[in-house]
């Protein structure tokens, strides 16, 4: 296995510093306060090597959600793209990669790679640190930080839901609302909602028979024992804005079909929705108007949910997975839809160079 390296550019660490010397110190502001963006890009292996999805538009986003939180760093979209291929190489990922998938340790491994701009830390004394350290709410007066890490992730929501649809509740955690912490920015702070969402997913068990719902509950007030083998247990959450509004999921966007007569409308929720910008989820809009279909992007009410004829979730991790139950409710015949399918073979295509990169989309390590 190669050497593992993590790219560091700290007030204490520069350049690419060994896997496990790869620290940061505990009074790093980031890690009191959250100040901290960071993105989510994806490495896809393809008979020309790995290919970088929209790496320079992540790197973009990046630095635009740490200008909003007034943390500026000194390197460009084409800079942090230098770095993370070199990143890439010296992993030997590539080769690393294939190995896993040999030896099936992974159904799906793909390059994951993870940078982060922080507030860091460094004392006003430093002959004597304990002596007021830059530790108040007040981050100005720490460094910005940054690094990069690339490892292999695999299927995000896991096999099953890319093959059978994933089950997903509504969740009673509501998504940060405006003029609170900005969705708009990729900040580490909106994910400790999105953690709440995500683990009261995990605890969750839902059926989505009536009928088998129905058993479960006469079986328990008589104490019997009741058939569970039609248990399903949700891999993720889907949020509703402050107003009650579809928003996204805990780490994903959305995007709910409707079929009309012979024809076929997407709908998404908007940017005003409280939603992230997803970089896929631009790719996926792009993707299904060149396929012919009319995607509308508008707030979408929960009760859509339940009646749509299809819905997937869209994200660097995620791809494009189909929903197949929310709160217990099937989606249209419970099972991947036809839309849904075609547009993520269109996407994974693309995405993996075995069709024509037509909208320079990849860019080859």
């Amino acid at each position: 296995m190669a050497t593992r390296y993590i790219y560091m550019n700290t007030f204490s660490k520069k350049g690419f510093i060994p896997w496990e010397e790869a620290t940061i110190h505990v009074l790093s502001h980031v890690i009191h306060y959250a100040s901290g963006v960071f993105e989510g890009i994806r490495g896809y292996r393809t008979d020309n090597g790995i290919a970088i999805f929209r790496g320079k538009d992540h790197y973009r986003r990046l630095i635009n959600s740490a200008k909003i939180y007034r943390m500026f760093v000194d390197i460009d979209e084409e800079g942090f793209m230098e770095i993370t291929k070199e990143l890439i190489r010296k992993n030997d990922l590539q080769n690393v990669l294939d190995k896993v998938k040999a030896e099936g340790r992974m159904k799906n491994p793909f390059v994951y790679i993870r940078p982060v701009i922080f507030r860091g830390f460094i004392s006003e004394e430093p002959d004597d640190p304990v002596i007021q350290p830059p530790l108040g709410v007040n981050p100005l007066k720490n460094p910005t930080e940054y690094f990069i890490a690339a490892f292999l992730w695999d299927d995000y929501l896991g096999e099953k839901a890319i093959k059978e649809g994933a089950d997903v509740i509504t969740s009673s955690w509501t998504r940060i609302a405006p003029n609170t912490v900005p969705a708009f920015a990729k900040g580490v702070a909106n994910y400790a909602n999105a953690q709440l969402a995500k683990m009261e997913a995990e605890l969750t068990v839902v059926l989505t028979d009536y009928k088998d719902k129905l058993a479960l509950k006469k079986a328990s007030e008589k104490g019997e024992l009741a058939d569970v083998s039609n248990l399903r247990f949700p891999v993720e959450s889907i949020q509703l804005n402050a107003e009650g509004y579809v928003s996204e999921g805990a780490g994903e966007n959305i995007f709910v079909v409707k079929y009309e007569g012979k024809n076929v409308k997407i709908y998404t929720p908007p940017i005003y929705a409280s939603i992230l910008p997803g970089i896929t989820r631009d790719s996926i809009i792009t993707i299904a108007r060149d396929l012919g279909y009319e995607v509308i992007e508008t707030m979408i009410p929960r009760e859509m949910l339940y009646v749509a004829d299809e819905i997937f979730f869209t994200g660097t991790a995620a791809e494009v997975t189909p929903i197949r139950s929310v709160d217990g409710i099937s989606i249209g015949k419970g099972e991947p839809g036809e839309v849904t399918l075609r547009i993520r073979e269109e996407y994974v295509g693309i995405a993996t160079g075995k069709k024509e990169d037509r909208y320079g989309w990849l860019e080859y390590v």
